[in-house]
């Protein structure tokens, strides 16, 4: 099954140097419509809502393209990255399975950011306007497999959480920048101090004080590339999951 093509972000280039050089955090706010103030109590408690239980460790963000274990989804495309430059179905030597993820982000005519990213969401397009997620309290970490295609391509980013927006994710953890290898590595970003100060409303400081950094993820997995630091670049990702040691 092959995913249809999201809406791609547009940000600023402020915004692309807070992206690239700090913590990361993306994502797309509802606007706020009046409502009855019973209404807007309902709001705020769903905000505060924790996500669907994980089923067991581990927890697969990707394990192959067809495996029913997959939990979140490759809709998050950000910069200029296009749905036509993510291979799901990549069958170059994966890591294990029949199949693993090729990414390929190279200069092309109207490509104007200079900088391309993926997230892994759940649901699809879920930019913090869906009031679901995972809750993956108990997990230790996420581990996942990359090489690229030639050696010493940069990615500056690798992310779990950081999605803004109504709800939200209730964390943010990340690596980077990393330097892959032509060879298969694994990579681990630690989430037994995962950040969970994102603030992006009056009904996120109610909640925030009741939210494990786990307790609601939407942005399973991400990444993010620039060509400031390739000139283009072509890498691989397989066994993406979430660990509890």
């Amino acid at each position: 099954m092959r995913y249809k093509k999201a809406p791609i972000i547009i940000f600023s280039s402020l915004f692309l140097c807070i992206l690239l050089l700090s913590v990361f955090n993306i994502g797309k706010s509802d606007s706020q419509i009046p409502g009855s103030p019973a209404k807007e109590e309902v709001e705020g408690e769903a905000a505060c809502l924790l996500g669907e239980k994980a089923r067991g460790f581990p927890f697969y963000v990707y394990k192959d393209a067809a495996s029913g274990k997959n939990n979140f989804f490759p809709t998050g495309i950000m910069g200029d990255l296009s749905s036509s430059d993510i291979d799901n179905y990549c069958k170059e030597s994966p890591y294990a399975g029949p199949t693993c993820i090729k990414i390929v982000y190279k200069k092309k005519p109207g490509r104007v950011y200079r900088w391309a990213g993926l997230y892994w969401q759940y649901p699809p397009n879920n930019w913090g306007n869906i009031p679901k997620g995972y809750d993956l309290t108990g997990a230790t970490k996420l581990t996942f497999w990359a090489r690229g295609k030639y050696g010493r391509e940069v990615i500056n980013k690798f992310q779990v959480g950081g999605i803004a927006g109504k709800y939200r994710d209730s964390g943010i953890s990340s690596i980077g920048p990393i330097t892959l290898s032509k060879k298969w590595r694994k990579y681990a970003i630690d989430l037994r101090s995962m950040d969970n100060s994102i603030i992006v409303s009056n009904e996120d400081k109610e909640c925030w004080p009741f939210m494990e950094p786990l307790s609601r993820i939407i942005g399973g997995f991400c990444w993010a590339a620039s060509l400031i630091d390739n000139n283009g670049i072509t890498f691989y990702l397989d066994e993406i999951r979430f660990e509890n040691d």
